[in-house]
């Protein structure tokens, strides 16, 4: 592909894309503390930004220099476990990687060390026209179109993972615990949802590219996926630089404990109802009302469904099939409603005249300033800071 002087859009808004990929790569090196988290974090960025260089080798005409010809960058199949891993880091805070994962990484090594063949293979000559002869005895278009197909297979297949873990972690945060200072990963599931997309586009461009089916040049659609992919770059950077070091999510429970824990809170959900067990889930739904206000068990921070559980005598699978079913919402949904009401109680009183906002919200079981915010609004419909407006009675110190 001839290249004109300067720099195409398409071209300024990749080179931003690794620019940023590249800041946030030396923000990461720079830090004195490296936990596994941005270490893969590092990990992804560097290969989303050689992702970039690849094409712009194409498309700045490097690919006419004897010394780019073929040059070796196939890490197509490197992205898909790295965030796979990546994730997995966050929801998991106490894993490790080890000889078991190295697995993952065989795609990439066989088709790493492929393209490091055919580029030793072509340095013998300068010329071209050889270096393309030597390359097609390597079968290389083949070679490279298989890997694309097994690519984005790869891609699918670490998606549905990556995604079914987002999901577990927080079926288990809103079912099990009621501790505000773990995060709710929203941003997980919209990284999930754009990564989605991504596979869609790369998919597509791979069918217009090898079978023509419409009479669209393949490369525009090749700039939309790179485009998107240096969109996701600012996207990703910015939330996994911006992640606290230590946020202790899940640091007190093993692996296992987290997952086996996640079938039986589905299978209860879906289960029907008898008449029987009706009387008893509303027998049940009476006495968690009952314990929740008498024994303000809401004020204890690190409240989990177990806990509850063993208040009422009961077993933390069907305490959790009651809330759901019963008041139709989560146990970290139910127990924050109460701890807001406990917030506006305190702040239509005098109790509040020597405590701040932030010190009622701790008094009241919230452990975590910006899940307060975040939860007291969504439940009250206004902001900590405007209730506190409207009443009269509270003393900002």
């Amino acid at each position: 592909m001839s290249h004109d002087a300067g720099f195409s859009l398409f071209e300024v808004i990749i080179l931003i894309g690794i620019a940023q990929g590249t800041i946030i790569s030396a923000m990461i090196t720079l830090r004195k503390r490296q936990q596994l988290n941005k270490l893969l974090l590092l990990a992804v960025l560097i290969t989303f930004n050689l992702l970039g260089v690849k094409i712009l080798i194409h498309t700045t005409g490097l690919w006419h220099s004897v010394y780019f010809r073929y040059f070796p960058l196939a890490f197509e199949l490197l992205i898909q476990p790295l965030v796979w891993l990546y994730i997995h880091s966050l929801i998991y805070v106490p894993f490790k990687l080890n000889r078991k994962h190295w697995p993952h990484f065989v795609p990439f090594a066989i088709s790493m060390g492929y393209a490091l063949t055919v580029y030793m293979a072509t340095l013998s000559t300068m010329d071209l026209n050889e270096k393309d002869a030597i390359a097609n005895g390597l079968s290389f278009n083949l070679v490279k179109q298989i890997e694309e197909i097994l690519a984005i297979f790869s891609a699918i297949i670490y998606w549905w993972m990556g995604a079914r873990l987002v999901h577990q972690y927080r079926q288990w945060l809103f079912d099990y615990t009621s501790t505000t200072d773990y995060p709710t990963y929203n941003w997980l599931r919209r990284l999930s949802l754009l990564c989605f997309i991504l596979i869609g586009i790369w998919g597509l461009t791979f069918l217009l590219e090898n079978f023509s089916i419409f009479q669209i040049r393949p490369f525009v659609y090749l700039q939309v996926f790179f485009i998107y992919l240096s969109s996701l770059v600012y996207y990703l950077g910015f939330r996994g630089y911006m992640i606290a070091d230590n946020t202790g999510i899940l640091a007190k429970l093993s692996q296992q404990q987290l997952l086996s824990f996640l079938p039986a809170q589905r299978s209860g959900l879906v289960s029907p109802v008898s008449n029987d067990q009706s009387s008893k889930q509303n027998l049940l739904k009476e006495q968690i009302e009952r314990v929740l206000i008498e024994q303000k068990l809401y004020l204890d921070p690190e409240l989990t469904i177990q806990k509850l559980a063993d208040v009422l005598g009961s077993s933390s699978s069907v305490v959790s099939k009651v809330i759901n079913q019963s008041f139709g919402k989560s146990f970290r949904t139910l127990v924050n409603e109460y701890r807001v009401e406990a917030v506006k109680r305190m702040l239509d009183t005098l109790q509040s005249q020597n405590l701040s906002l932030l010190g009622i919200a701790f008094e009241c079981g919230f452990n975590s300033e910006a899940s307060f915010y975040r939860i007291f609004k969504s439940i009250a419909g206004i902001s900590p800071k405007t209730y506190v407006q409207q009443n009269k009675h509270f003393k900002q110190e």
